[in-house]
């Protein structure tokens, strides 16, 4: 894993924030560690910062590094701002 950190936008974060806040239910894309697209779904238990690295852990447990993230629910993130949608629209 690449360990430099690339700080997220602070409107992006202000929405991960919320929804953990509300307990409510996201949808998520992101790179995992080896670099794979993952699509996963789930409530975000914390927000928090180890080794001087932002992540997200859900509730179950999985924890997700922010400077990965592609999308929460339809929410854009900057980082990866001409990255397509990979959710499964029907």
């Amino acid at each position: 894993m690449n360990p430099n950190y690339t700080p997220i936008d602070c409107n992006f974060y202000d929405h991960l924030e919320a929804a953990a806040t509300l307990r409510r239910r996201v949808d998520l894309q992101y790179f995992n560690e080896l670099r794979q697209l993952c699509l996963s779904a789930g409530i975000i238990d914390t927000l928090f910062i180890r080794e001087k690295v932002e992540y997200l852990r859900l509730k179950t447990g999985e924890e997700i590094r922010l400077d990965h993230l592609i999308r929460i629910d339809d929410i854009q993130a900057p980082l990866f701002a001409d990255y397509p949608d990979f959710s499964a629209g029907c």
